[in-house]
């Protein structure tokens, strides 16, 4: 049985997303067949075959979709208003709760997310680069309200992202500091917002060529 041609194309890949998904977090990414998520859906496994060549390609697509409203909430605390320093602590602390919560604290999940980002590098790679463009923004904001000192932007942004990798991380929230909470999350961030107002170049060479510390 076909997808019923009223779905157009893109529909018919979110039904095929929301069953594998479905799947996924009930018995698990590897027990899952594509065979299983095609008689979830009424169909044959040709149908299926159609939309994506293999059952790591509906995982791709669930992990990107996933992403996708991870970029969502964290965007919202840069368009929020208040002060920067303020929003980019809430930012750190909110997308670490986000991930706990939906990527780790269930186990069928977090291992979906895991072979995800161990069979699609380039999709984890995209999703970095999003979050260094979204934390150089509130860095920037930060700079123009007198909150941060001057500095060279991107490289402070990579370092900040670089400094939340353990509280981002879906597998080392699971499987490497399991027992980190929010306050944890929460004083680094302080941190990194300290850091970032900090400007005497001596200690810490935050200022580019050029500019005053």
């Amino acid at each position: 049985m076909a997808i019923k041609s009223r779905y157009e194309p893109d529909e018919a890949r979110e039904r095929i997303l929301d069953a594998a998904e479905g799947l996924f977090r009930r018995i698990g990414y590897a027990k899952t067949t594509i065979a299983d998520i095609a008689n979830a859906l009424g169909m044959s496994s040709a149908n299926i075959y159609r939309f994506f060549p293999g059952k790591s390609a509906i995982n791709d697509g669930l992990c990107r979709r996933m992403l996708g409203e991870l970029h969502i909430f964290a965007e919202s605390f840069v368009t929020a208003p208040g002060p920067a320093s303020q929003r980019l602590e809430n930012m750190i602390v909110g997308v670490h709760l986000h991930n706990k919560t939906r990527l780790t604290d269930q186990r069928t999940v977090h291992e979906m997310v895991a072979v995800a980002m161990q069979e699609n590098w380039q999709a984890v790679e995209e999703h970095m680069a999003h979050m260094g463009v979204l934390f150089g923004q509130l860095i920037q904001q930060g700079i123009a309200t007198g909150e941060f000192a001057p500095c060279d932007i991107p490289a402070l942004a990579k370092t900040v992202g670089f400094a939340c990798c353990g509280a981002f991380h879906p597998t080392m929230i699971a499987e490497c500091k399991p027992d980190t909470t929010e306050e944890d999350v929460r004083r680094l961030a302080m941190l990194l917002i300290r850091g970032l107002a900090y400007s005497d170049a001596t200690v810490m060479p935050l200022a580019l060529a050029g500019d005053s510390a």
